[in-house]
């Protein structure tokens, strides 16, 4: 079926009048934008989106950029899982002073400054929630109504300062609120009988919490790990909950660091392929089968010996499987080897007393302090129900690409590709986004989007069986990447030589061309 441009794709709808005005930006009379959330993903969207000609405003309901950086979800500790150059914008860098692996406050000291950079903190509503987001009244003149977006100011806790909301009326909507959005804490039975404090990761924010206190803390993730590390220093007694251990990678194997041996083309080769490779990349790994059966193997066992991983923490699958669930750094094991924490393999059945909890192997732990370091939920309760209906179908994410929702062509989200390099995936992102919106590009029409989501919803169900929503690609960034860059029309090998192509670390540097490229692009189809 012919592929649809945006003008056309918009009359095809049929809920929506016939669209009459002229799709593409005007300098004279920029298109208004809202830009839901003020994280990486935000905070890049809104500049791409800003550079290409619209008018741009960004809500945020933290009191400072960031998202999950941000200093009120940031236990101590926190560091990125990824080297500072694969956790960073194209056409942007750390300061030359910043840790390898920066730390919380680096990576908000950085996106701080990215906003300062490019024009964006005067276009950012710090304290400031989206309570809903829906379609606009229709337009005389017929077309896309745009979109109503209702916020209401809140405190530094998420409190509402006045219950008198206020609605902005925009043509474009971006939903950018991360896939850190919603603390997720599970149901356990007698909670209530249980006089300690029950927190989640993000609100163990305060080291003088866990001081003299015996605390317990439940989950596998990287968090998890963490918070169990930075409280062995302060708390008389550390017990980590976990069902089964997933791997975490040390930061260098000998003298190279992850991002070296781990970050690149040919790594990805190892693990199952995309759910679009072609026959030739099938045929190639077919035919090198015994030599990737050889580098997991090897991977894992350097993984597990530079590491020094204790015995009771070794997965029992591959570093390439189950890779959802992997994290970086290895703080945790060093706590465990000397004895400042002890780990129990159980699920958690119920709180037993006012300072007691029941495993579901019978084991009853005594704890002041419960830490779930159980991860995070999507939240787009904001969306009305038209709109959640369009987004939301059988408990996964209808977006093509991650992006679009295949019959609401003005509302995109970018972030929603979770992947081990965030900051380029949601950049490539947001220049795909921004493109489709000026309509410059040709996608599928929506019946075909729906059948392109579907193939992507059994392959993520087959890799990432963890990942429930479908809004997880992981390590497959630079198929991810590709796919994008070819809808755009733009080259996808963006290095020199064919080994710095596939052996060099795919660093966000490489695309820091990708918004002249669209300019030229642009120019040439005149």
């Amino acid at each position: 079926m012919q592929p649809l441009g945006p003008s056309l794709y918009f009359e095809s709808l049929r809920e929506y009048h016939p669209l009459r005005e002229e799709h593409r930006i005007a300098s004279s009379s920029p298109k208004r934008i809202a830009v839901i959330g003020g994280g990486v993903a935000g905070l890049v969207s809104a500049k791409v989106l800003k550079e290409d000609g619209f008018d741009v405003t960004v809500f945020e309901k933290e009191s400072t950029v960031g998202g999950v950086w941000a200093e009120s979800r940031a236990y101590p500790g926190l560091r990125t899982n990824n080297p500072r150059e694969t956790y960073a914008f194209s056409d942007f860098d750390y300061p030359p002073t910043t840790e390898a692996f920066p730390t919380a406050q680096q990576v908000r000291g950085y996106l701080k400054a990215y906003a300062d950079r490019f024009g964006l903190t005067r276009r950012i509503h710090l304290n400031t929630e989206v309570r809903l987001l829906a379609r606009a009244k229709p337009k005389p003149e017929g077309g896309h109504p745009g979109f109503r977006v209702t916020v209401r100011p809140v405190d530094g806790h998420g409190d509402p300062r006045t219950n008198d909301p206020k609605t902005h009326v925009v043509d474009f909507a971006v939903v950018c609120n991360g896939v850190f959005c919603e603390p997720y804490v599970p149901e356990v039975e007698g909670e209530e009988r249980f006089q300690g404090q029950v927190l989640h990761s993000s609100q163990l924010t305060d080291p003088q919490r866990v001081r003299g206190r015996r605390v317990v803390v439940v989950g596998a993730g990287k968090s998890a790990l963490d918070c169990a590390t930075f409280a062995a220093e302060e708390a008389s007694s550390v017990t980590l909950v976990l069902r089964r251990p997933h791997w975490m990678l040390p930061r260098y194997f000998g003298s190279a660091r992850v991002d070296d041996a781990l970050f690149n083309r040919f790594s990805l080769q190892a693990f199952p392929p995309y759910y679009n490779a072609t026959r030739t990349e099938r045929t190639f790994r077919k035919a090198a089968a015994p030599l990737f059966w050889v580098w997991r193997k090897a991977v894992s066992l350097i993984a597990r010996r530079v590491a020094k991983v204790p015995a009771e923490m070794v997965p029992d699958i591959p570093v390439t499987a189950g890779i959802e669930n992997n994290g970086i750094g290895t703080e945790f094991y060093e706590v465990l080897r000397n004895g400042q924490a002890r780990i129990r393999r159980a699920g958690v059945a119920s709180f037993a007393g006012p300072d007691r909890l029941r495993l579901d192997t019978g084991e009853e732990l005594g704890g002041d302090i419960v830490v779930f370091g159980t991860g995070w939920r999507q939240n787009v309760s904001f969306l009305d129900s038209d709109l959640h209906r369009v987004v939301w179908r059988d408990g996964w994410f209808h977006l093509y690409r991650h992006i679009l929702p295949p019959r609401e062509p003005r509302l995109g989200f970018v972030g929603y590709a979770s992947s081990g390099n965030a900051p380029l995936t949601s950049e490539i992102s947001a220049h795909w986004l921004s493109q489709w919106f000026r309509g410059e590009s040709s996608l599928p029409d929506p019946s075909d989007m729906d059948r392109e989501i579907a193939r992507v919803r059994r392959w993520t169900q087959k890799v990432f069986p963890r990942r429930c929503e479908g809004y997880f690609i992981g390590a497959y960034v630079s198929s991810y990447v590709d796919e994008l860059m070819r809808d755009m029309g733009l080259e996808t090998r963006r290095a020199d030589g064919f080994f710095s192509e596939y052996l060099g670390p795919l660093w966000g540097t490489r695309y820091r061309g990708v918004a002249e490229e669209r300019r030229r692009l642009r120019s040439s189809s005149r």
